[in-house]
């Protein structure tokens, strides 16, 4: 009998052993599997920070290099802004096609900027990547204007800056900014009143070409001269 009783102790012994076993295997398997979950929300938490720290650093680089254009263009104004405040370099208009059979001016305005081949049916200026500095070859275009609404004093017009479709929408919008403002203040400096000028940007929102290439997007880095109230 107590053979028996022994044998069915041992029987017990083992089942709760094996029980208990069982339950730590258990224990440590949904332990791991939390563990795991852990560990894939942490390094989806770092991507994340690394991701937006990298737009930050961008973003930071953009404004850097933003300042340092405009700290540029500032230097080379106050360089000259003496020269050309005491001797603006007004010049007459010299084409000829802005003259009727008598040599006479036409009266009407709105005929005068339509004539083809004018400088003033030209009205946009271009520039360099990621530049809003006035090239050489397109000073004539900016005197023209600037004789033309010294000439007619109750016209106005609207310079838009433009940029290529490159850069953030944040940074080509300041920079299309700078490119309208270059052109106003070449004019102030011609003698035009800032009363006849207003300066937008559009950023990279109004191109005229929409190829990805170096054609393309020349055509979009410009200024556009725009007279309020022109016939169509």
């Amino acid at each position: 009998m107590s053979k028996v009783v022994i044998a069915f102790c041992l029987v017990f012994l083992v089942a709760g052993c094996t029980s208990t076993q069982e339950r730590s295997a258990a224990g440590v398997e949904e332990r791991n599997i939390f563990d795991d979950e852990q560990a894939e929300e942490q390094a989806e938490f770092d991507r994340a920070q690394a991701e937006q720290a990298e737009k930050d650093a961008q973003i930071r680089r953009e404004q850097d290099e933003l300042n340092r254009q405009l700290e540029e263009q500032r230097q080379r104004e106050l360089a000259d802004v003496e020269i050309e405040v005491e001797e603006p370099d007004i010049r007459p208009l010299t084409d000829s096609s802005l003259a009727d059979g008598d040599g006479q001016m036409q009266d009407d305005p709105w005929m005068r900027l339509g004539e083809p081949g004018s400088l003033l049916s030209q009205r946009s200026i271009y520039y360099d990547f990621d530049h809003y500095d006035i090239k050489d070859e397109f000073i004539a275009l900016i005197e023209a204007h600037a004789n033309f609404l010294l000439e007619n004093p109750e016209l106005k017009i609207i310079v838009q800056g433009n940029c290529d479709d490159r850069g953030s929408r944040e940074y080509n919008l300041a920079l299309g900014q700078r490119r309208a403002e270059s052109v106003k203040r070449a004019l102030a400096l011609l003698g035009v009143g800032e009363e006849q000028i207003e300066s937008v940007s559009f950023g990279a929102e109004k191109p005229v070409a929409f190829g990805q290439d170096e054609e393309s997007w020349s055509q979009n880095r410009r200024s556009d001269i725009v007279y309020v109230g022109e016939p169509k």
